[in-house]
């Protein structure tokens, strides 16, 4: 699998200081991937960066909403957009605040030679969470137990939205059942695609908190 088959799709909200660092991340470690930024209509100019940038780079691409739609939507059109265009045969999902280790994007796009879906994960041996405050790591830690046992799949990082798939996996999934957004979405997604007998594995991954701009997470 060459880079050129492979898109990143990254929602954005005002992620303006981020996307210059994370675009110079992702070329060099993968020079030929194609990058996909859902931007929500971000008020600190977000889009303008992306924008500058595709200038000189036009594997750089913007779906530009009219408004703050919410995580769960912005996967869904980038995943429309894909398949419709057929744009890539693997799709990594990753933040836009350099949270998610890019040097970790490689080994999961690997992995997919024996799985249809790899999770890059927090919550197994040799994973981890840098620079969260207590109160946030029991948040998630006890979000993904109670989901991984009220709906019954063995996957220790439900709520992960770093992840590595086969656009053929995601073509055989109805995307307008969908109805939940945020973490839900993610934990949604990862239960079709299992659901319909799909090899799923998880990645070790070092979460580390956003380096600028404001966290997202609200106590909703």
């Amino acid at each position: 699998m060459t880079d050129g088959h492979i898109i990143i799709v990254i929602p954005t909200y005002n992620e303006r200081e981020n996307i210059k660092p994370l675009v110079s991340g992702i070329n060099a470690v993968l020079p030929e991937a194609k990058i996909l930024f859902v931007d929500d209509n971000s008020p600190d100019g977000t889009a303008s960066v992306i924008k500058e940038l595709q200038r000189d780079n036009p594997d750089i691409l913007l779906i530009k909403r009219e408004a703050k739609l919410g995580l769960g939507t912005a996967y869904i059109e980038a995943f429309r957009k894909i398949l419709q265009e057929r744009l890539a045969e693997i799709i990594v999902t990753m933040d836009g605040d350099l949270s998610h280790p890019i040097e970790a994007i490689l080994p999961m796009v690997n992995l997919l030679n024996s799985n249809d879906l790899v999770i890059g994960s927090r919550y197994i041996k040799r994973g981890e969470i840098k620079n969260w405050p207590l109160h946030r790591k029991l948040l998630s830690y006890f979000a993904n137990m109670y989901a991984r046992s009220l709906i019954n799949i063995p996957f220790h990082d439900m709520t992960s939205g770093f992840m590595a798939i086969k656009a053929s996996v995601l073509s055989e999934i109805n995307l307008n059942q969908i109805n939940s957004d945020g973490y839900a979405f993610l934990i949604e997604l990862k239960y079709l695609i299992s659901r319909i007998g799909n090899k799923i594995s998880e990645y070790p991954i070092t979460f580390t908190e956003r380096r600028l701009g404001k966290s997202k997470l609200s106590s909703k």
